[in-house]
């Protein structure tokens, strides 16, 4: 029997076989209660793609993240890539803990539990509210206020860019631009707000939303994002912390949007690179292929309206194969994701949905080469957690998948009021 192999192209099939991929479940043959587990399915973790990965709540949406991250951590390849989770649930943590409590379920799979080297990420601000929380963490990071646009701010802030704190918003970031680059700080834009000739109302609002910001615990003298593109490193990104903020997806948004600046710059020149090396039959790449998983996708790009992370995002969408970047959409909610980034995907991951919308969004990008409609494959899905469809535009295939059971432990399960 071939191999299913998803997500690689005759090309790489032909040339390197199974090298380069992880097992992340296995084909359902057959319907509803008469489907049974068939042949594994490799999943390709060398190419960059784009993939989206839908459910609504509790069908395994999150819980299949960490599996397809497990992979990347596992795999004859993993040297060359670097894996970052935005966490805006702070659940990703866990996969430093084995999964004891599937022993069994692992077993039937011939699997066994096991731990990552998971590196968990908090501002650097935060960090006596997760010690007095006794919430793990590895290290901290922090963003640098000069490498924002106004543009930028103005959308965390909820600002109109041509309002008049918009206007001042804009006039000040350039003078600062133009005076000292990016190596400004919060008290330099507060400092310079209070410069210029605007109404009072305008700059005192301006003032204390900088004031507010500087309370984010995440902005320093100088950015280290660069520690999440450490080869073979499995970098989670705790935001979770912010949910408590009424501009909680702001702030995280804000994180990414910088996040995704920095790594898809750093590859681009990477890219050059290693081109030059591939001529002089040099093979180890120059920086690490990024993958970058986000959960809650629609809340940072979302179909209408726009965050902080929108643009950047779209850019790895766009053009983030060429340079070497892969981005993990997940959401409840494909129909609020923004539709630029649903049409990009050339892998989808679905679990069982039900909202009408949801199921039209996830039908218009892979009608094509489809027999029925996509109701009827997630109707003809057995009804139990971690059962789904891959959509492979690659190979033009939709697959019934089980996806397997995670090695490590999953700490994003609905909880119950029963007694143990």
């Amino acid at each position: 029997m071939p191999k299913i192999s998803v997500g690689r192209d005759k090309k790489d099939r032909e040339e390197y076989g199974l090298k380069g991929t992880g097992i992340i479940g296995r084909h359902l043959v057959g319907e509803k209660e008469e489907a049974h587990k068939a042949n594994p399915i490799y999943f390709d973790l060398a190419r960059p793609h784009v993939m989206g990965v839908f459910g609504k709540r509790g069908t395994g949406k999150s819980y299949s993240l960490g599996t397809i991250a497990e992979e990347l951590q596992t795999t004859d390849i993993s040297n060359n890539l670097s894996t970052i989770i935005i966490d805006p649930m702070g659940i990703y943590w866990s996969m430093k803990r084995p999964n004891d409590r599937s022993i069994t379920v692992l077993e039937d799979w011939d699997l066994k539990p096991a731990n990552f080297d998971a590196k968990v990420y908090i501002p650097e601000g935060k960090t006596q509210e997760f010690e007095e929380k006794e919430m793990p963490y590895d290290d901290t990071f922090t963003l640098k206020p000069g490498e924002l646009t106004a543009q930028e701010w103005a959308m965390a802030f909820n600002i109109d860019i041509s309002s008049e704190r918009g206007i001042l918003l804009e006039r000040v970031v350039s003078r600062l631009e133009d005076s000292y680059g990016t190596e400004y700080r919060i008290d330099h834009i507060i400092e310079g707000i209070k410069k210029l000739d605007f109404s009072e109302e305008a700059t005192d609002g301006l003032v204390n939303r900088f004031n507010a910001a500087k309370d984010w615990g995440v902005f320093g003298e100088e950015s280290s994002l660069e520690k999440f593109t450490t080869r073979g490193e499995l970098s989670i990104v705790d935001v979770s912390v912010f949910g408590e903020l009424s501009s909680g997806w702001s702030v995280r948004s804000l994180i990414v949007a910088l996040m995704a600046k920095r790594i898809l710059k750093e590859r681009m020149k990477a890219r050059r690179i290693e081109e030059i090396d591939e001529m002089q039959n040099i093979s180890e790449n120059e920086m690490p292929i990024t993958w970058m998983f986000i959960d809650e996708a629609h809340e940072f790009l979302p179909a209408n309206g726009k965050t902080p992370a929108s643009d950047p995002l779209l850019k790895w969408v766009k053009i983030g194969r060429e340079p070497g970047v892969s981005l993990v959409l997940a959401t409840q909610q494909p129909a609020k994701l923004h539709p630029n980034a649903l049409s990009q995907c050339d892998i989808v991951l679905s679990h069982r949905l039900t909202a009408r919308q949801d199921i039209e969004a996830l039908g218009e990008i892979m009608q094509t080469y489809m027999r029925h409609d996509i109701k009827h494959y997630i109707d003809a899905l057995p009804d139990m957690p971690g059962t789904g469809l891959i959509l492979d535009d690659n190979s033009e295939r939709i697959y019934p998948i089980q996806m397997r059971p995670r090695k490590s432990w999953h700490a994003g399960g609905t909880p119950d009021a029963f007694d143990e």
